[in-house]
Parts: C-alpha cells; structure tokens; sequence
C-alpha cells in the first residue's frame, strides 16, 4: 500500500514536471516527463511472457508487437523523446538475465544493426546505438560499434520480399567472442540475419539477437542466429 502511495506522489510531480517543461508520453500525448503511469501500465501487459517463453536460439525479444509498444517506439526513434529510453532498455535487459538464468553464454560485446547514415544525419542520433548502449551498461558489458551499413536504404516502407533481402552490413575483425546483437523491431528478421552473418565471417564465436518486440512474439521468422551457426 505504501509503495503504491509513494508510486502515485512520483507520477504527479512527474506530470507536473512534465506541465512546466512542456513534455509529454511518447505513446499517448499526455503531459508527463516519461512514460505515463496508465501507458506503463500497459505496455507491462504487453511483454512476452517469460515463464513460458524460452530462447532456442534465434532473437530474444521483450514484448509482443502492437500499437502502443509502436508508439513507444516510434516517438523514441523518430521525435527524439528518450523518455522511453529507461523503460524499453530495463525490459530488453530482464529478457536478456532470464535467458542467462537458463543457458544463453555469458555476453562479452554488445553492439546494434546501425540504422542508415541519412537517417543518422536527419535525426542526430541513431536510436538504436543509444539502446544498446544503455542495455551494455546495465548488463556491465562491453558496447562497440562492430558493424558498418553498406547501403543507405531504410528496411521500413518496402515490400516484404524486399525486407526478406535484409540491409548488407560488414564488421570488425573479432576472436571467437560472444557478442549481442540488438535491432529494434524484429518483422522478417532479415535485418538480425545480416548482422549475425556478417559478425560470424568476422570472427564471433557465438551471436546472440536481442530486440525490443517482434511481430512473431519472441522468435523471428528466419533463424538469425541459430546455435548451430556458432563456430566450434
């Protein structure tokens, strides 16, 4: 009852924080200085279940793919509001020490699918960098860039068969290190399956996928980074 009373006094000052500042919930609008309480709420109710979801070796992914984690998404992505930063990392990192409790390998690297350079430049930032920075330092690992985009063409807005293609990406020379991959939406896992593949002819000994949601709960359409990749 008292941690509820004291959760309710910290949303209030936060909205009133969020009143003087004039910012806002990246889902709903409403005036606050992060998430809002009833948008937190619910995205809670959207993440994978992990008593029952168990990672076999392709993409670990913290919530099921809807609406309201889109909006979360997209309003850190595209409006530059990192208020959602916090709440989407801690889930993506809860995840990631489930898995470890069970059988994933300790994590040596963290690194990310760099979005393309153009966006980079319009928006100032690459949001995935920021996300996978932020998981790193919570999980206390190392977080290097290793992966370079070859071509500048965004996966959103093609078909799916051109998605299915997946960006081309080339990495930095690694010695058999377990690395973790963080993309931000899984859809055909094309995107995961080019950096995974491109990390392996690099070097990584093992190359685990980690996303904020997938359209296919937490596994992806292709096996990304299937164990039997690994190199002995």
């Amino acid at each position: 009852m008292w941690s509820k009373s004291l959760d309710l006094v910290f949303a209030k000052v936060a909205d009133l924080f969020g009143f003087i500042f004039g910012s806002t919930c990246p889902v709903c609008g409403r005036i606050a200085t992060k998430l809002c309480r009833g948008c937190s709420e619910t995205l809670e109710t959207r993440q994978v279940d992990q008593s029952s979801s168990e990672y076999h070796g392709e993409v670990i992914a913290a919530f099921a793919y809807d609406s309201t984690i889109r909006q979360a998404i997209l309003g850190f992505k595209y409006r530059n509001q990192r208020s959602s930063l916090r709440f989407l990392g801690d889930a993506v990192v809860r995840r990631v020490l489930v898995e470890q409790s069970r059988s994933l390998k300790t994590i040596d690297i963290v690194t990310w699918a760099p979005t393309t350079q153009s966006r980079v430049t319009e928006r100032g930032y690459d949001h995935a960098e920021l996300i996978a920075r932020y998981i790193a330092k919570k999980l206390r690992v190392r977080c290097l860039k290793l992966l370079t985009r070859s071509s500048d063409q965004p996966q959103m807005g093609k078909s799916r068969e051109s998605r299915l293609i997946g960006p081309i990406f080339s990495a930095k020379k690694l010695n058999a290190e377990h690395v973790l991959v963080f993309d931000d939406v899984v859809t055909t896992g094309a995107t995961l399956n080019s950096a995974s593949l491109a990390l392996y002819q690099a070097g990584a000994g093992l190359v685990s996928c980690v996303a904020i949601a997938s359209t296919v709960l937490w596994r992806s359409s292709t096996e990304s980074c299937a164990l039997a990749k690994a190199r002995k």
